[in-house]
């Protein structure tokens, strides 16, 4: 199937402009699967402000992020991972989201590990921060997602990390092992750890051999006088941890490959750790 990672850059406009922008950088493109960067139709706004105006940007499931996605994706058919502010069912509760949505514009619920269905992915690992001249502060604004669900789609199954969430192996494993074949992995990362980017993605694949498709910011972005360069480098990997397809570092594209989803069956008969696995050595990793 033919996978795309729009690599956004900076935002001044209402969500629905910004959406239609985004989709309309996919040109004559037509990808099974595209996916955007992290809260990709709002300026990010997580950078030290902590103003509870910001709220106010917050959309439910009929919002102005996901609406305009749905009408783009009907219109071309594919699948998207499409990231948006979600405001929660009960009052004061937030969330950094992704929803996944099928060629016919619907919504396609995923399902925790408990069995339970979730309308959306809700970001787990929220990132507060001070280091190396750069402030995060999204847990002033975001509750912690329930867990880690995979989406059934007719393309395959898919698994959804944001931006931090990337940086906990167990997040990774939890979705192969619920079956997931391509982890997509929005991101509105910035700063000095660039170079760990792809690198990384590498080694998260092979490790779980999963295809990932991560996708982030790129370029200059000043929110509220901060200024903030998102590094870009969206990339495509195979489960034997290749590099398919990378963007270029600091400048919105598009980057795409395509990809067989027969490849993991066939990657884990030649890499053995899942027959490898020793689950009974590993309860070290639940206590809190």
């Amino acid at each position: 199937m033919r996978v795309a990672a729009v690599q956004t850059g900076p935002v001044d406009d209402r969500p629905a402009n910004a959406v239609r922008r985004a989709f309309d950088q996919l040109g004559d493109r037509t990808p099974d699967l595209v996916v955007f960067p992290e809260l990709f139709s709002l300026p990010f706004w997580c950078v030290g402000h902590t103003r509870q105006r910001y709220f106010d940007w917050a959309e439910d499931l009929d919002g102005e992020t996901l609406t305009t996605a749905r009408e783009e994706v009907a219109t071309r058919g594919c699948h998207a991972v499409v990231p948006f502010f979600e405001r929660g069912t009960v009052a004061g509760q937030y969330f950094n989201s992704a929803a996944v949505i099928g060629p016919d514009g619907s919504l396609i619920p995923g399902v925790l590990p408990t069995g339970e269905q979730a309308p959306v992915y809700r970001k787990n690992a929220i990132s507060s921060y001070n280091w190396g001249g750069a402030v995060n502060d999204e847990k002033y604004y975001f509750r912690n997602g329930p867990g880690f669900p995979t989406f059934p789609t007719a393309i395959g199954k898919l698994g959804v990390l944001v931006c931090y969430d990337r940086w906990f192996s167990e997040a990774w494993r939890v979705l192969a092992l619920e079956g997931a074949e391509v982890i997509c992995v929005p991101n509105a990362s910035s700063g000095a750890v660039s170079e760990l980017f792809v690198p990384s993605i590498r080694t998260w694949s092979a490790q779980n051999v999963v295809f990932s498709v991560a996708v982030n910011r790129a370029g200059h972005e000043t929110v509220d006088g901060t200024s903030t360069q998102y590094y870009g480098l969206s990339c495509v990997v195979s489960p034997r941890g290749k590099v398919l397809a990378v963007a270029p570092e600091g400048a919105p594209a598009v980057t795409s490959a395509v990809i067989d989803l027969d490849e993991v069956s066939a990657a884990r008969m030649d890499q053995t750790m899942y027959r490898d696995r020793r689950p009974e050595l590993y309860s070290p990793l639940t206590r809190t």
